[in-house]
């Protein structure tokens, strides 16, 4: 079967934004398919890349590790969002490592074929946009992390890790690592956002109620 028809959801990936549907279906069925029993790392800090990455289905997760060694959760990858593009067109190393969920399938479109589609300039404006999309969001969260409060910046990070699924499933540790507080700060705020009817909780998993309401101003 051929991809466009395997995965037509794709179709309407931003990477084919007012583009023919005939150039979108060919560049589909050009994909290897890759599926992801278990978390699996695709990309790696520091290596290089050779193909674009579409997700299909499931999601990957984007983490930095600085030289010391602490990891930075940065971004969740959901269906039809792309990878590796920035790297594999540069010829830079990966900027981070990424990371599938389980049960993921990825498509890659190779460097040398994505040569020849960034002849079409239709395709070249497709790419620049997702590009400015990421500096956007980028900006938006560096703002948040240095001058949003505790509240604000857990809030935001629920917002990222909510937007594949409801259910989050990381420990109050890792949260305050990843918000820059103490563990009882982030119990303390997790219990506001539970009376407010935002989130429950079931143990160490967090099931988001009101995804709007945990950040309006989170355009991402």
């Amino acid at each position: 079967m051929k991809n466009c028809v395997r995965f037509p959801h794709l179709l309407k990936s931003d990477i084919f934004d007012d583009l023919d549907i005939e150039f979108a279906s060919a560049f589909l069925d050009a994909c290897n398919v890759k599926i992801f029993a278990e978390e699996t790392v695709v990309l790696e800090q520091g290596e290089p890349a050779d193909s674009l990455i579409l997700v299909a289905h499931g999601h990957v997760d984007v983490t930095y590790v600085g030289e010391d060694g602490r990891q930075l959760f940065l971004l969740r990858v959901r269906p039809g969002l792309t990878l590796g593009e920035t790297e594999t067109i540069s010829g830079g190393p990966c900027a981070a490592t990424c990371t599938t969920s389980d049960s993921a399938t990825l498509l890659y479109y190779s460097g040398a074929k994505l040569e020849k589609a960034l002849q079409n300039y239709g395709f070249i404006k497709n790419i620049t946009r997702i590009f400015h999309k990421r500096l956007l969001k980028d900006n938006w969260l560096k703002h948040i992390a240095q001058y949003g409060a505790v509240e604000k910046r857990l809030r935001s990070h629920l917002y990222i890790l909510s937007e594949t699924s409801p259910k989050i499933r990381e420990t109050q540790s890792d949260l305050a690592t990843v918000v820059g507080c103490s563990r009882q700060t982030i119990n303390r705020e997790l219990s506001k956002l539970r009376a407010a009817g935002i989130i429950e909780q079931n143990g160490s998993e967090i099931t988001v109620r009101n995804r709007i309401a945990l950040d309006v101003d989170a355009n991402i």
